[in-house]
This record gives C-alpha cells, structure tokens and sequence, in this order.
C-alpha cells in the first residue's frame, strides 16, 4: 500500500501497531517520533523502516507545517509474505530479502541509501501503482544493504492483553467521529460484549464510553487550540451532538470550558 499523506497535525494517528512493515518519509513536518521503547525527535525529510508489530507514533509540532497548516508524509506498507513471494519469484534478490528480514529494531536511513531511497520515494508520487513495483523492489535492496543506519527503537514486547487494548484504542481513533457501538468494537476484537465491559474495566481502567469519550475530548482540546471553528462545530464534529453535554464533559475532563481556551487561543 503506498499512502501519500497530507493533514493537519491533529489528524495524526495515535500510537498503533500492525503485522505489516512500514516505510515512513516524513516531507514536511517536525516533532518526536516513539518507536518501541525509544522516543526521538522528529525531523523533516527523515525516511524511517518499521518491522512489523512494533508500536509507533508521530506526535507532530503545529508550528512546523506548510503554508495551509498540513503536514505531509509517504508511507508504505508491506507484508512480510510479499518479500517470501519476492524471493521465490526474483531468485537474484533472495540474499537482500533475507538481510531485510533479519531487521528486528527500526532503524532511520542515512547517507547514500537516504537519498537513493528518497528519489524513489518522490518518484513512485508520479506513477501508477504497477510502476511502483520494481522501484519497491530496488528500495528493499539499497536498505539490505546499507551499512550506515542508525537504530530509532525497538519492540517492547506488549502482552495478549495490551496488544488488544492497542487495538481498541486505534480503532476508537480512527472512528471517534461517528458513533461507536459495543456491539461492533467487541466483535473488532473477537470477544462478546460481556467479556469485553469486564476487560475494559481491568484494562482500561473505564468502559467504552468514557474511554472514547477521553479520545473525542482530547480531539476537541486539539480544535480549539489549532483551528477557528466555534464550539458547537467542534462538539458535533467529535459525535457529542448535545453541546451543553461536550461542555460539561469537557470541564470535568480539564477544570476549565472550550470557551477559556478558545479565550486563550485568541
């Protein structure tokens, strides 16, 4: 999957994992990126490889965007099956294959293999998407075989039960927007409804609703700080369709009202 990205800082996806490697070109932005265990800051044109099912997140500084308040970046994702089927049908890059798949920590790209990767990177923007096969297959093997690439974090190995939670807790980032019923989340996650109240509770330390509730009134402090948007726009844009509601959620939430800090912002 090639993504070419660009959205304001807010829209940035949390802290997530997933079974696919990803390829991320950071080419505009700046902030911290948290990798595993490392957290590092973030800066504009780095291209950063992550083996699969290590958490990571690009939390990205508001001040640095373009002229219309984006940031932008590529990503691309591959499974690792797709590198298996690379090796069996291309014989002539198995040994690359097998390097890349040795990588067990991300790591940052630097010196020649940066911009090699980088120009393909650019390119494949301009491309259809058969095009962009043999230019993926040329960045496999200038990674595989870059001598000069500097560690950006590794997997602090999470347990069955923070694994699921880091899937709630994406899923619910990805759907805050739009009601989220119990029904369809616990079964996101394979557990009846019932099982599921009782391991938010555990592990959570709340249930669905205040949990999503926490997203959506973390989503709205983003808005009003970074955005012109009134009150109630932002309300109903973060699925609390009673603004008296979203106003009382949100003071308890911060001790303060949207209105103090959209007061703040200006």
């Amino acid at each position: 999957m090639f993504d070419d990205v660009c959205l304001t800082p807010a829209r940035q996806i949390g802290r997530h994992s997933h079974p696919q490697w990803e390829l991320s070109h950071v080419i505009c932005g700046a902030g911290t990126r948290t990798i595993g265990d490392l957290t590092e800051p973030m800066t504009e044109n780095e291209i950063i490889l992550i083996p699969p099912n290590i958490p990571h997140e690009w939390q990205f500084d508001p001040s640095h965007t373009d002229t219309a308040g984006k940031i932008a970046n590529i990503t691309i994702l591959f499974e690792t099956a797709t590198l298996d089927k690379l090796a069996f049908a291309i014989p002539e890059i198995n040994s690359a294959i097998s390097k890349f798949k040795s990588l067990s920590e991300a790591i940052s790209l630097c010196g020649e293999a940066h911009r090699k990767v980088y120009d393909l990177m650019l390119a494949m923007r301009e491309i259809t998407p058969d095009a962009r096969v043999p230019k993926m297959i040329e960045v496999l093997q200038i990674i595989a075989d870059a001598d000069k690439c500097i560690s950006a974090g590794r997997n602090n190995t999470l347990s069955r039960a923070k694994l699921r939670l880091e899937h709630v807790r994406v899923f619910c980032h990805c759907n805050y927007a739009r009601e989220i019923t119990l029904e369809e989340i616990a079964a996101y996650v394979g557990m009846n409804k019932s099982a599921f109240c009782t391991f938010m509770r555990r592990h959570a330390g709340k249930s669905l609703s205040e949990f999503v509730n926490d997203i959506r009134l973390k989503r709205a402090m983003e808005m009003l700080r970074h955005t012109d948007k009134n009150i109630s726009d932002i309300a109903y844009d973060t699925c609390f369709a009673n603004v008296t509601y979203f106003n009382r959620l949100f003071r308890n939430k911060y001790n303060r009202t949207p209105k103090s800090v959209r007061t703040e912002k200006q």
